[in-house]
């Protein structure tokens, strides 16, 4: 059957014929070299998923097929590694690839996942990506080897980064080797992408790219440097004096890696180096991530660089640190139009994340704990995008032109344009018994609480400046003897309390509030130093205190 994505819950008809029409042109432009996903009958028979390392493919094999024939352009194949339930991610990332690209024939998608998991996806994408050749990969025990290489501290955040498929990245070949149809010898390349990931863009373009005697081939990310995430007092204490904390990072959300050259140079074993020396350091080596730093000091600059068209990054995060907001203010955004998008100060920074980069932009990725699949529904601040000049034929729920000196930019909601890829079935999927399981559970819960934390924040600040107002407003009333709230007095003269002194003449107090017994009448007054050592407020008549 041909799969009809639909319109997410409130959005125009016109979006929802748009978002149909982008799938129907991709499977009309198969040809008989298209492959189709397995059968029912196919399908159970692999429902069994105990011995490792397995496979379930959408492919059909036949050497016959247009795609075994030399004279034909390579394979472009494109990975995905993720253990999360909720398969809306990958999905729509695939569909994505697909729509963006003119030689959809070509495309080769593996994804890598755990065994319980396996089975589930592959149904799933029998309705939701048919037409799309497909292979699911899974190696339990390769995957417990994975997990045993990574330590986890609170530093580094969210403890779904410690998940061993986020590392799966650099252990592609180890995983298809084993058990891909498709991959062999002869395959050259590998063209990895996070599964929180929008192509615009035609991943064929890169795929046949030159990349010399480099490993691999990603988007350089100068407004942040290595040194933001890494402690090089221990990068220096281990020896490695050669690496610069000055240097710009690269975003892991896509890699083209070179299978020969990224073997040769033993970029997986250097990692693996620095996981280890990550997990035995009685110091943080690294902070706020956990596959990116590692990989990055495996890298040390050695790549081919992207264009940025290809990384326009940060549509899941909840905030700008300073210079990221600082280099925002220099486009020309001031508070005022900030204010316009949603958009407040925070401690120098601004929450939540303005993305400039996205009108030309080939590919949109959703790094950070906003993941717009875990939002809820009346989260009102939210990351924005300038649109898409390849997404501008759609109606948006939330749309705000912004007059700028330079020109005028059009945003909308970072998440709506991931939604317009999705379709109305429930792709969350569920084991045998309809109940997540304990660590999914928690899993899932985790990721929820870090997407919503911005809301949380916003309201925490909201409430501390109405304390504030409502403080200042209290300041301003004037007291018996006309003194104000916080106003600095000192003692007239010696304050007995009971026939006894507890403050002497010309002791220096701050007015607290009026009295509460006679507010009227008396002040309420913390002194500075009381003769009977006690640290309490007295009551006083207002002549008994001066201006000091």
């Amino acid at each position: 059957p041909e799969p009809t994505p639909g319109a997410r819950s409130g959005t125009c008809p016109h979006g929802s014929s748009m978002r149909v029409s982008w799938l129907l042109t991709a499977l009309l432009l198969f040809t008989a070299g298209s492959v189709w996903l397995m059968t029912t009958t196919q399908l159970t028979a692999l429902h069994d998923v105990e011995e490792s390392p397995s496979m379930l493919s959408g492919a059909d094999q036949d050497s016959s097929s247009p795609l075994a024939s030399s004279d034909e352009p390579p394979r472009v194949h494109v990975c995905l590694c993720s253990d999360d339930p909720d398969f809306r991610p990958a999905v729509v990332a695939i569909r994505s690839v697909v729509a963006a690209s003119s030689q959809q024939e070509r495309l080769v998608f593996h994804f890598i996942t755990e065994p319980e998991l396996a089975v589930r996806f592959f149904k799933v994408a029998r309705v939701q990506l048919a037409g799309i050749r497909i292979e699911v990969h899974w190696d339990e025990d390769f995957q417990q080897v994975i997990q045993s290489k990574i330590g986890f501290r609170a530093s580094a955040g969210r403890k779904v980064l410690a998940s061993a498929f986020n590392f799966a990245p650099f252990y592609l070949p180890q995983f298809l080797s084993k058990t891909s149809q498709t991959f062999n010898d002869d395959t050259r390349r590998l063209l990895y992408m996070d599964a929180d990931t929008l192509i615009l863009g035609d991943v064929a373009e890169l795929y046949d790219m030159e990349m010399g005697e480099k490993p691999c081939a990603a988007v350089p990310y100068c407004h942040q440097r290595l040194n933001h995430y890494i402690n090089f007092d221990v990068v220096r204490e281990l020896g490695h004096a050669e690496i610069d904390p000055e240097s710009c990072i690269a975003n892991r959300g896509l890699v083209l890696i070179d299978v020969q050259n990224w073997n040769q140079l033993k970029i997986t074993e250097s990692i693996e180096y620095w996981l280890d020396s990550y997990r035995t350091a009685t110091r943080d080596l690294w902070v706020s991530g956990m596959s990116q730093p590692p990989w990055l000091l495996a890298m040390n600059g050695n790549y081919v660089q992207l264009g940025h068209e290809w990384n326009c990054n940060s549509l899941g995060r909840s905030s700008m640190d300073k210079t990221e907001a600082a280099e925002l203010r220099k486009l020309g955004f001031t508070d005022e139009l900030l204010g316009l998008l949603r958009v407040e100060s925070v401690g120098g920074g601004l929450a939540p994340y303005v993305v400039t980069c996205s009108s030309d932009a080939k590919l949109l990725h959703y790094n950070g704990a906003m993941k717009p699949w875990l939002l809820d529904s009346d989260t009102i601040q939210v990351p924005v995008c300038t649109m898409p000049t390849a997404l501008r034929d759609y109606n948006y729920n939330w749309m705000k032109e912004l007059p700028l000196s330079s020109n005028n930019l059009t945003f909308v909601a970072c998440a709506e344009l991931w939604s317009l890829y999705l379709s109305d079935e429930l792709l969350y999927s569920q084991n045998a018994a309809n109940e997540e399981d304990r660590v999914a559970k928690e899993k899932r819960e985790d990721a929820r609480r870090w997407a919503n934390k911005i809301k949380q924040d916003s309201e925490q600040r909201a409430k501390a400046r109405e304390a504030r107002k409502k403080e200042k407003e209290e300041r301003k009333k004037k007291l018996a003897g006309g003194y104000m709230v916080g106003q600095n007095v000192a003692a007239a003269h010696d304050i007995s309390v009971r026939g006894k002194v507890v403050v002497r003449k010309n002791c220096k107090g701050v007015v607290q509030g009026p009295s509460l017994n006679h507010p009227t009448e008396r002040l309420n007054v913390l002194f500075k130093e009381r003769s009977d050592k006690k640290i309490r407020s007295i009551n006083v008549l207002p002549f008994e205190v001066k201006s000091p």
